[in-house]
């Protein structure tokens, strides 16, 4: 089964980002670029999710990390664990526990926000957006143009406000998040197109034990067929979701970070005069030594934990082996197959229903973890053909190009997925022209029930009316309200249309549109209020009894293709099995859907973060430009300090003005290090460009001196050539030679001219000194050899003139003629 062939219609790229707790990937698809992920700019093909300032400088992935331990107050981490979250939430509050960036609520969303420093103070999704931005970077740099589209992965478990953040982090970065995809589903997709999949369904479980999370999907590929054209598509369809919110690596890396820290305190007994907890450089630069210790122990039972000057001066060494890991991580390990297990009970299976167990994250590298798995699953289910690190952001950007009008793609996959939470809608019932006490429910969307689909609700309303949107009973979400919705110009409906609304054999409906997004994101688009009135014929059939269904059926099977319509009545009134068909007046109306958190982001805000996110791109180009300004110039005075002893330099430039030149790149790079290190960058301009205009004469009678031996050879075997074509020419018979003799002297000619320029200018240039400007220059030569050249090409292209054919009969009586002549 092959998707990968991709036929482009216009040059552009599409971009992916698997945004991860630690480390992000960017994937990328453009013509003529095989589906790849991005390198940055240290050739990684994946980057740390971090950030750092120094000097009103954003510094990113590896290079952040190193500073992280001398700036840790000025290092933003594991950001996604706290998107969207309000400020009491207990992973914002484990957060501030673990980190030393000062945070404080934001008073109007409640969330929690970064003070930065006196003047600013950055919200999560600006510092997501910062790291937006060095993906884009990465992308556009591969692809050599501006990559602005992208699809975005997310954990299955992420609410609407989780969701949303994401989506103004992407706007801040100045990027067109064509959709955001789960994690899993992105994996699931990257499996379908890079394996033979069979005709007959077959279930997978692809089991993501990230740095921050684990969550295991269900997955069902299988060939769906359509009803008219009965061509048969592949079909991914996630059956279930299990999840756990904070199991993951990074929580291992915390155990273990603890345990060097309390590892140091007693090898360094008596000689310390702060707990080392306190110093949060030094535990910053434990974490990170943490991390490579559990990477290292899942290959080797035991390894040495060593940093050199870790606190107060002392240094850190201490064996630490696996079994001590697993040990402090028991409790985390025993958590290891509840998602699984999860999934296994809401999509009614065993694992005797699945085919394989597909493991994705660094997590799952523990040994531990691996046991667990195995002696659930069954070692043989754990299926080793899928890169682990890679397959989310391969998958999220071949999702890329499906949603992309750039792109057509040979074959298409459907792609089903589900929300892991439920929604219902909660409103009150209108009861004689007052609201009624007793509040209702209805079920939208069951727990994984389809994204990108539409519902429709219909009521039996006669006034403007509000509802709730929220998540589930049972929901573990996060956040219990959606939004809140007010539908209004209902009450001026009714007023303007009462007499439509009195002739009408039914009762007036108002029916609300509701869409939950590929993206997962739910929305109320339209609202509209459907008077029915019967047609005169109508109105006759009703009356005798006639029927036809033949419209209703077909109105039953219109609708939006792209999206799963379906309809739930509330408050339906009851009507008879057979009801004639009637014209319909359909009035909009006005919708506010307003969010029942006001977590997101306002416009002002957005707009704050925006002149921000300007201001330090402006900076850091001004920096680049004058980091570039000093490389230039430093560059230039090294590579010239070394051209000024070439031997041929020595022949075309005076002894003095050699001197003075090599004292004029001295003073420039004792100034480079000395007064000039923080110069503006039009002053490292305008010393270069003073230096050039001494340098430049002496190169262009260095290259001159070089090319002199060339040049004449070029010109002599140009004339050679003209000589060799016009002998050739005329040692041909009549018969076949078509070129004029005026035409062979004239280009004869033209060679002699030249020849006798080359001479006179060779002759000009020996009279004078090799340091004088020289007379024979390559521009001259080469345009005199085009010359030659081009008259030489009109008679070697010249066409030969056809023969004019004589008429059948006339070669006949010539022939006749003779044959009688005696």
């Amino acid at each position: 089964m092959s998707f990968i062939y991709i036929l482009p219609s216009i040059q552009a790229a599409v971009m992916s980002i698997d945004y991860g707790t630690e480390w992000f990937k960017v994937g990328l698809i453009k013509p003529g670029m095989p589906l790849d992920v991005a390198l940055n700019k240290d050739s990684k093909r994946k980057t740390q999710s971090v950030v750092t300032f120094r000097n009103n400088e954003r510094i990113y992935g590896s290079d952040a990390i190193s500073l992280a331990g001398r700036f840790p107050h000025l290092t933003y981490t594991n950001l996604k664990s706290i998107i969207a979250k309000r400020f009491d939430d207990p992973l914002v509050e484990e957060y501030r526990k673990r980190h030393v960036n000062e945070m404080i609520a934001d008073p109007e969303r409640n969330v929690p926000i970064f003070v930065h420093s006196e003047s600013n103070q950055l919200t999560t999704e600006e510092l997501i957006a910062y790291q937006f931005q060095n993906a884009k970077q990465q992308a556009s740099e591969t692809a050599g143009e501006s990559v602005k589209d992208v699809v975005i992965t997310i954990t299955p478990f992420a609410n609407q406000y989780e969701r949303q953040a994401i989506l103004d982090a992407a706007e801040l970065a100045g990027l067109n998040v064509l959709s955001l995809m789960h994690d899993e589903t992105a994996v699931a997709l990257n499996f379908a197109v890079n394996q033979e999949l069979s005709q007959e369904p077959e279930s997978h479980v692809f089991y993501d034990m990230g740095a921050g999370s684990t969550v295991a999907s269900i997955v069902t590929f299988s060939e769906t067929q359509d009803a008219k054209t009965k061509r048969r598509t592949p079909q991914l369809e996630v059956k279930s979701v299990g999840f756990d919110r904070t199991l993951g690596g990074h929580e291992f890396d915390t155990r273990l970070q603890q345990l060097l820290a309390e590892g140091f305190m007693k090898l360094h007994q008596g000689k310390v005069n702060e707990d080392i907890k306190t110093s949060h450089g030094s535990m910053t630069r434990l974490l990170k030594e943490a991390n490579r210790v559990k990477q290292i122990l899942s290959a080797n039972t035991e390894t040495m934990a060593s940093l050199e000057s870790l606190h107060e001066g002392l240094d850190f060494k201490l064996k630490v082996s696996r079994a001590e890991l697993e040990d402090i991580t028991q409790d985390l390990i025993a958590r290891v197959k509840s998602p699984l297990q999860t999934a296994l009970e809401a999509a009614n299976m065993t694992i005797d229903d699945i085919k394989s167990v597909i493991l994705v994250g660094g997590g799952v590298r523990v040994p531990a973890i691996q046991d667990q798995l195995n002696n659930f699953v069954g070692r043989e289910k754990i299926a080793k053909n899928v890169n682990g690190d890679e397959a989310a952001v391969l998958g999220a950007a071949f999702r890329g190009a499906s949603l992309s009008n750039q792109f057509r793609l040979s074959k298409q996959m459907n792609i089903k997925d589900v929300t892991v939470f439920p929604i219902e809608v909660s409103y009150t019932p209108e009861n004689k022209d007052k609201e009624a006490a007793t509040l209702i429910s209805t079920s939208l969307y069951s727990t994984f029930g389809t994204i990108g689909t539409r519902k429709i609700m219909t009521f039996n309303r006669e006034t403007d009316f509000e509802f709730e949107v929220n998540y589930g009973k049972n929901a573990d979400a996060g956040m219990k309200g959606i939004a809140k919705v007010k539908v209004n110009g209902l009450t001026a409906a009714f007023e303007k249309h009462q007499d439509d609304i009195k002739s009408s054999e039914q009762p007036p409906k108002v029916r609300v549109t509701f869409e939950l997004s590929d993206s997962g994101l739910l929305s109320v688009p339209e609202a509209s209020l459907s008077i029915g009135k019967l047609t005169l014929k109508e109105k006759v059939k009703s009356f005798f009894g006639g029927k036809d269904n033949t419209e209703d059926k077909k109105e039953n099977e219109t609708g939006d293709k792209s999206l799963n319509e379906t309809e739930s009545n509330v408050n339906k009134t009851s009507t008879k099995e057979e009801t004639p068909k009637n014209s319909v007046t359909k009035i909009p109306l006005t919708i506010e859907f307003m969010p029942s958190e006001s977590i997101s982001l306002s416009t002002k805000e957005k707009e704050v973060a925006k002149k921000r996110i300007q201001e330090l791109d402006f900076m850091e180009k001004q920096k680049r430009l004058r980091e570039e300004a000093r490389n230039g110039l430093e560059s230039f005075v090294y590579r010239v300090q070394d051209f000024l002893y070439e031997d041929v330099v020595q022949l075309v430039t005076k002894e003095d003005d050699i001197e003075k030149f090599r004292e004029k790149l001295s003073e420039t790079s004792e100034w480079l290090y000395d007064e000039g290190e923080n110069a503006e960058t039009h002053v490292y301009n305008s010393k270069l460009k003073e230096l050039q205009s001494v340098e430049g004469p002496i190169q262009h009678r260095f290259k001159e001196y070089n090319e002199r031996p060339k040049n004449v050879e070029r010109i002599a075997t140009a004339i050679e050539t003209v000589k060799i074509f016009i002998s050739s020419i005329r040692n041909q018979t009549e018969e076949v030679r078509y070129h004029t003799e005026e035409e062979l002297e004239a280009l004869l000619s033209t060679s002699k001219a030249v020849e006798e320029w080359m001479a006179d200018q060779v002759a000009k240039q020996e009279k004078i000194l090799n340091t004088d400007e020289p007379v024979l220059v390559t521009a001259k030569v080469l345009e005199k050899k085009k010359y030659l050249e081009s008259e030489l090409l009109k008679l070697v292209t010249k066409k030969k003139p056809k023969v004019k054919k004589e008429p059948t009969s006339t070669k006949e009586e010539k022939a006749k003629e003779t044959t009688e002549q005696p």
